[in-house]
């Protein structure tokens, strides 16, 4: 199961603290490479987040945002300062007896002042059991988007293997044609030139040719990567890195195999199939 490492999820729930609201975003990257941003309330549980997410998540760059709104508040406590509101009444009184003035001071102007009516201090504590399971089921959706992208790319990474496969089959096919129109173009140039020529010596030079144009071994090596991708695609477990690896080595194969053939057909299966692995290579570099 290939798992990509692009994913989007995104989860909300009112608490006793407010709206909390987590969004996590992740792409592709050589690591596992996170990076959170959250109140200062609740900046405490970062640690225990990030084990949580390297539980779950191996590889990709991936933001988390935590939001929390506390103006949604449904069970915010508020705290009436009376000692407060009392000095304000006296200092108000007292002046009016200075000014004159006889106007009264409303409960509404009163519950103006700074700090005569505040709201307790939150405790961050309240929220985390809401916080991790909220955070458990935004990662488990991302890993659900992760795991569909993943099976798009599998699907596209299969056809362009089974591609490369029919390429080798044929590759495999035309050596010997190869070879044959090899031997008879060098007939054709000794016949050109009116030379005779032993039988022998040219058997000789014909198996020197065709072992330096050997390709056997590059179209072995590209069957048994090929074979190996598709076994890696069934592993249950992150295989990014190795799928990298066997892209490389089919590439390296595809070069030698291009580099050492002198038969127009075969170049341009070299060709193709370079073509099809660079299409690979790029796919498997979402790959967690």
């Amino acid at each position: 199961m290939l798992l990509s490492m692009t994913g989007f999820a995104r989860e909300s729930q009112l608490t006793d603290l407010g709206m909390l609201s987590i969004e996590i975003r992740s792409v592709n990257h050589r690591y596992l490479d996170p990076s959170f941003r959250m109140p200062e309330l609740l900046r405490n549980f970062e640690p225990v987040l990030r084990e949580v997410l390297a539980e779950k998540v191996s590889r990709g760059k991936v933001d988390i945002s935590i939001r929390l709104d506390m103006e949604q508040n449904p069970a915010s406590t508020l705290i009436f300062n009376r000692d407060l509101a009392t000095r304000i009444v006296e200092i108000h009184q007292e002046t009016q007896g200075l000014l004159g003035d006889e106007r009264v001071l409303t409960a509404t102007e009163l519950m103006r002042f700074p700090n005569v009516v505040t709201t307790a201090a939150p405790d961050p504590e309240a929220i985390k059991p809401v916080l991790m399971t909220l955070f458990n089921n935004a990662l488990d959706a991302l890993l659900e988007n992760r795991k569909r992208e993943g099976t798009r790319i599998l699907e596209m990474l299969t056809e362009r293997l089974n591609k490369m496969a029919e390429l080798v089959i044929d590759a495999k096919a035309q050596r010997p044609i190869a070879i044959e129109k090899i031997k008879e173009r060098l007939l054709s140039r000794l016949e050109e030139i009116d030379i005779e020529h032993d039988p022998n010596r040219f058997e000789q030079e014909l198996v020197y040719v065709t072992q330096r144009l050997d390709v056997d071994e590059e179209i072995d090596r590209l069957n048994a990567h090929i074979a190996e991708m598709r076994n890696v695609f069934s592993r249950n477990e992150p295989v990014g890195r190795r799928l990298d690896f066997l892209s490389q080595e089919l590439n390296r194969e595809a070069n030698t195999l291009g580099s050492k053939s002198q038969d127009v057909k075969l170049t341009q299966i070299g060709v193709d199939l370079k073509v099809l692995i660079e299409q690979i290579r790029e796919q498997i570099q979402n790959i967690e």
